[in-house]
């Protein structure tokens, strides 16, 4: 809020590169050290709901997608990059090529991210009390242990990078603190000096995805990116709740981990609301994954079928 109300007050606001490496290294610390041998046990049940989670993300890009382009009258390609749920950067990416309306889908995208976060929190505490009562893990107090911590999950966050694996910097740390804590070499969760820090930077990058955005344009748009997000919560809601059925599942953590939202917001949501991370963070880097790997193709294939649809009969193309 206060990294929106700095950009619309006209103060020049930047965010370096290296807090940004920093923050999503100390976040997959976050995740890891949470993974314990209940963890392990749950992950039974997780095939299934990535399953889920897999239908639920395809509903909410075709219901929005179909929104956009008949309701609003956007084009495909803008309505389509509008749509997917998360991975910015590479919705961005590929909406820069395709000639979409990109103000359009910076708009709508933030506007879904910035009212997930707004609206998740008292939904979920709303529907399940009794899971929101604060995280009470225990926190390591030898100084060599954060070192150890620190250095090996930040090492392997860096590689994961520089290997171009998807989430890298997060998945990297993640993978790691899991099997430092598991093994026994370090024991408890990371402490909030170094956590806190990372959770701050990461509430001054979501506010700052409204860079760049007048009022003037934010006015304009701000009913159709709020249309967006209610479809596809409601769409959302209701995968999560066939989820936790069929799964046996709290309903507070499969809606966490089946919103459409970024991985490092839901992720860090997960430890604000005392719901399982390790779930949530697997749930939201499967869906990062499926979507690095198949929105490429998939862009193509829909852009290359309304290149056709608008093509007057007879043409041939060449």
């Amino acid at each position: 809020m206060a990294t929106i109300i700095a950009i619309y007050t006209h103060q020049g606001l930047e965010l370096p590169e290296a807090l940004r490496t920093v923050a999503f290294l100390l976040l997959g610390i976050q995740t890891g050290t949470s993974v314990n041998a209940d963890t392990l046990e749950r992950a039974a049940q997780w095939p299934l709901s990535i399953l889920c989670l897999a239908i639920t993300v395809g509903l909410i890009v075709w219901a929005c997608t179909v929104y956009y382009a008949r309701f609003r009258d956007w084009d495909g390609p803008t309505a389509l990059f509008a749509s997917l749920p998360g991975a910015l950067s590479l919705v961005i990416l590929l909406a820069g090529s395709s000639g979409a309306d990109m103000r359009r889908v910076t708009i709508a995208q933030s506007i879904r991210l910035f009212f997930l976060i707004a609206a998740l929190p008292a939904l979920i505490k709303y529907i399940s009390p009794q899971h929101v009562s604060g995280n009470s893990a225990a926190v390591m107090g030898s100084a060599w242990e954060i070192a150890v911590l620190v250095v090996a999950s930040a090492a392997a966050g860096l590689l994961f990078a520089r290997l171009k694996i998807p989430a890298g910097l997060i998945l990297g740390p993640s993978l790691v603190s899991a099997g430092l804590g598991m093994t026994g070499i370090v024991h408890g969760a990371a402490p909030n000096s170094i956590l806190v820090p990372a959770n701050i930077i990461l509430g001054v990058m979501i506010g700052l995805r409204f860079k760049g955005i007048s009022l003037a344009e934010l006015r304009v748009d701000f009913s159709g990116g709020l249309a967006g997000f209610m479809i596809a919560m409601v769409i959302a809601i209701a995968g999560a709740a066939i989820t936790s059925a069929v799964a046996d599942l709290p309903l507070a953590l499969t809606l966490l981990a089946f919103a459409p939202g970024g991985l490092e917001a839901m992720t860090i949501m997960a430890f604000a609301l005392n719901l399982d991370p390790a779930y949530v963070a697997a749930h939201q880097v499967a869906r990062y994954i499926g979507m690095v790997l198949l929105m490429p193709a998939v862009t193509n294939y829909v852009l290359n079928r309304a290149a056709s649809v608008d093509k007057p009969l007879g043409v041939e193309s060449d």
